[in-house]
């Protein structure tokens, strides 16, 4: 069967985009299908309306076209680039929430005939600009307030204790006369922001001097950190006392066994919380890198039953629906203990193609359904593979690039696994340390996305990907 591909309209092609072969982070990808204009297709009668009309929040080329395109019951949808990944980037802490929000709304409104539902699978900021829009357009999607439940770390735990046990922890000002005095922990403790991107100002606290040298850091900082959520918090009813200590607020949280962790991977609408996928993250030996993620999940069923079972509780609680989610565990098989890690209000980008390789479509798949008022419909295991895997490409050091994989080496990939999809992040030039969006232990520089038969495979196939992509550093 031959599938047509997503109509893409006027107003996507008026923004710059990546060059033939660039991602919007300036790498090198290969295997992207091109996909025809509407010229090209033939322009459709735009008198009557006889399709369905989706915003994307995000637009990029390698998470958001390429996977698009895989969508089933695609033929009535035209996609509308709401904001395109480079406006939804947070690079410092000027970013104009309210100025893109207002951006959205006004292309959302120039689509001839209005647009039929909104959807993104990027992290803060979008994660609260599209229920705000959504909202705005009368459109299905989370409320606001359901949302901020997921963003706000404090909120989400006082709301996620009333159904499930969750770590100790506690809120603390840290501009208050005497921080440490509102921590009622033992050490060690983690803190951190209350809102906030990036895992930016978290720190593990072992003592009262690591404590005054955090808080430090955290009093110079925190008012850049969390300035593009204060229009957010300004305009979504938080209980009281959350409203009245604002933006600046912190958490203090008793730390978690950092053991296996799972990712679920689900949905809510029309009174049920429905889980699609489970997914293994596996850490490097310094347990707080990602080396892999890996679908589907090789966790004992018990496991799973309980952690859907948490799940299940905690999505009702914040009233949360007619939305995709992500929701993040850590197991102990030691002690048998399960915490609820965080909550993530969208489909995970990361986990898009590893869903694409095993069950045959990416879970843009459910937000899109969500979006349009459909229930979705998923297919198990009707993809070309049995598993499937994300593999970071990282440096542990700062350093310069000097190389990139050249066309021939992702030729010659192609050629020997032409299942294998290559993100570069890096380009020529380019300092590690001035990266956006890197954890503080490593630099991302590139992802695999492979197929395979099992776990075994995966590893073979991304060490011949090492043999082949060849990147050069100097000394930054």
């Amino acid at each position: 069967m031959v599938r047509r591909a997503p109509t893409w309209t006027d107003d996507d092609r008026a923004r710059p985009k990546c060059a033939p072969g660039q991602t919007a982070r300036g790498g090198a990808a290969i295997q992207l299908t091109r996909l025809r204009s509407v010229e090209e297709e033939g322009r459709q009668d735009m008198a009557s309306k006889n399709h369905n009309s989706i915003g994307v929040i995000g637009m990029d080329e390698f998470n958001s076209r390429y996977l698009l395109k895989d969508l089933r019951d695609t033929d009535d949808i035209e996609f509308h680039t709401l904001l395109d990944r480079e406006e939804i980037s947070i690079v410092d802490s000027g970013f104009p929430f309210e100025e893109r929000l207002n951006t959205a709304l006004k292309r959302a409104r120039d689509v001839d005939g209005g647009i039929d539902g909104v959807v993104t699978h990027w992290d803060f900021p979008s994660t609260m600009i599209t229920p705000l829009l959504a909202d705005e357009l009368g459109t299905p999607y989370a409320t606001p307030e359901a949302v901020m439940k997921c963003e706000h770390k404090l909120w989400s735990r006082q709301e996620e204790k009333k159904v499930t046990k969750t770590p100790g922890f506690c809120g603390f000002h840290p501009f208050s006369d005497d921080p440490l005095a509102e921590i009622d922990l033992d050490y060690p403790f983690w803190v951190k922001p209350v809102v906030g991107h990036s895992s930016m100002l978290g720190f593990e606290i072992r003592s009262g001097e690591d404590f005054d040298a955090a808080l430090a850091e955290i009093r110079e900082h925190i008012r850049e950190l969390t300035r593009p959520f204060r229009y957010a918090l300004e305009h979504i009813p938080l209980p009281e006392k959350l409203a009245e200590q604002g933006a600046t607020l912190c958490i203090a949280e008793e730390i978690i066994s950092r053991e296996d962790q799972f990712t679920l991977e689900g949905y809510a609408h029309d009174g049920q919380v429905e889980i699609y996928g489970v997914i293994d993250s596996i850490r490097e030996p310094n347990g707080h890198t990602f080396s892999h993620y890996q679908y589907p999940t090789q966790a004992d069923q018990a496991v799973v039953a309980r952690m859907e079972d948490i799940t299940r509780k905690v999505i009702t609680q914040f009233g949360y629906t007619d939305s995709p989610f992500n929701i993040e565990f850590f197991y102990n098989p030691e002690t048998d203990h399960l915490h609820l890690l965080e909550i993530n209000s969208r489909v995970s980008q990361s986990h898009s193609d590893l869903f694409l390789k095993v069950d045959g479509q990416p879970n843009q798949q459910i937000a899109v359904d969500l979006a349009l008022g459909r229930t979705p419909r998923w297919r198990r295991g009707a993809g070309a593979f049995d598993m499937a895997a994300k593999f970071f490409l990282r440096c542990h050091e700062d350093a310069r690039v000097e190389a990139v994989p050249t066309e021939a080496m992702l030729q010659r990939l192609e050629q020997e696994m032409p299942d294998v999809r290559v993100d570069i992040g890096v380009e020529p030039g380019q300092r590690l340390s001035e990266l956006h969006e890197q954890e503080s232990y490593s630099y991302e520089i590139a992802d695999l996305f492979i197929g395979g038969r099992d776990a075994k495979e995966l590893e073979e196939k991304y060490e011949a990907c090492n043999r082949i992509l060849q990147f050069e550093f100097s000394p930054a």
